[in-house]
């Protein structure tokens, strides 16, 4: 009510005055990929207001929506991006294995999981020249994206007013094979940042890639850099998702695989898809997510989004988290996915377990003294 009140107010005051409110701009969304798409969109917290339809595009297709600035709070700050690898009943069943934010099909319910996303600044009382917009894998890569200015003047060489934001290119080839997550069938879909707030090896590989893309969140302080663009004049924009096909990356020794309990089929699954140190495994209803397949190593370490499955400190004692940590070739880090069904730590000489044979979603992982019960049973799929 109090929204659809002030854009009255506004309205009839223009109307009163005998002006026009400035044209809002439009962001034309173009599925240049090889698979689906469902656009996502997350805005700032700063009263921003949501989308409640976004497109859902299949290859090739393209689908334009308006930025709504002249009505409350009259600016839009938030971000876009692709959703593949949907599956299930829309406001129920429904999630997406790359860039998941909720059961709606049109729109997102809550945050979205790692994935390339394009970002804006639209406000028109910016004095410094919105709308202001950049592509950022600071999160992740999965889909390339490019974002170009509609309506606007040529850009002049090695500027960053007006020009295009982004690489169109298979961004996945550039992907430290740590850090990257496959599908079933041994596909690279993502490739997530091991640490958003530091330069990595991830964000090396990233920036040298694609330069004109942000690679970690303190990219724009790096001299010389071109992350950050602005286009005063331009009506509009074009974000088009482009494809990783026809990369060059090598298939995985191992395909990756979900970890389910043989007790009551749930899986083992990364909370969230937050893949910080020292987050603890859970259980949770299968849905082939991407924080749901790990990647077995033949070295004995067990991998998921550029980290290893690891005993908390290095503990053999019981009750002690099983968790995600970075790769560091310790023992804490050795897993054997016995015959028999047992997830056993050879360094403490545990199983993995579901502690107190909770049987809920988010159930947390722990090491125990091996004991045969089916709440330590566990099998690949």
């Amino acid at each position: 009510m109090r929204v659809g009140l002030l854009a009255a107010l506004v309205l009839g005051a223009a109307s009163i005055m005998g002006f026009s409110l400035a044209p809002e701009h439009t962001v034309t969304f173009v599925n240049a990929s090889d698979q689906k798409i469902w656009v996502g969109s997350t805005v700032n917290s700063d009263e921003s207001v949501n989308y409640a339809h976004l497109p859902i595009l299949e290859p090739g297709q393209t689908g334009t929506i308006t930025i709504p600035e002249n009505s409350y709070p009259n600016h839009w700050r938030g971000k876009f991006f692709a959703r593949t690898g949907c599956t299930g009943t829309p406001g129920s069943t429904f999630h997406c294995a790359v860039g998941d934010c909720g059961t709606a099909e049109d729109h997102c319910v809550h945050g979205e999981q790692p994935a390339s996303l394009a970002e804006f600044n639209f406000d028109p009382a910016d004095p410094w020249g919105a709308p202001w917009y950049d592509v950022s894998y600071v999160n992740a890569v999965s889909l390339p994206i490019t974002i170009t200015p509609t309506g606007a003047p040529p850009p002049q060489p090695g500027s960053q007013y007006c020009a295009t934001a982004g690489c169109a290119k298979p961004m996945l080839d550039a992907c430290p094979p740590a850090y990257l997550t496959r599908d079933s069938q041994g596909r690279p879909m993502v490739c997530t940042n091991p640490n958003r707030d530091a330069v990595t090896d991830y964000s090396q590989a990233i920036k040298a890639a694609c330069p004109r893309a942000y690679s970690w969140s303190k990219h724009d302080t790096e001299p010389g850099n071109q992350v950050m663009y602005n286009c005063k004049e331009c009506t509009g924009f074009t974000v088009t998702f482009h494809s990783n096909a026809g990369g060059t990356t090598p298939p995985p020794a191992e395909p990756t695989t979900m970890i389910v309990s043989d007790w009551h089929g749930k899986c083992v699954d990364v909370p969230n898809g937050d893949y910080s140190d020292r987050v603890r495994l859970i259980v949770w209803d299968c849905w082939n997510g991407p924080m749901q397949r790990f990647t077995f190593a033949a070295d004995g370490t067990i991998h998921i989004g550029g980290k290893c499955v690891d005993v908390a400190g290095g503990s053999s004692a019981d009750m002690t988290a099983v968790q995600i940590y970075t790769c560091n070739n310790s023992g804490a880090q050795r897993w054997v996915l016995s015959g028999a069904g047992d997830l056993v730590n050879p360094q403490s000489n545990k199983c993995v377990d579901i502690g107190g044979w909770n049987a809920s979603n988010g159930a947390p992982l722990q090491i125990w003294t091996c004991n045969g019960f089916a709440n330590q049973k566990w099998h690949r799929a």
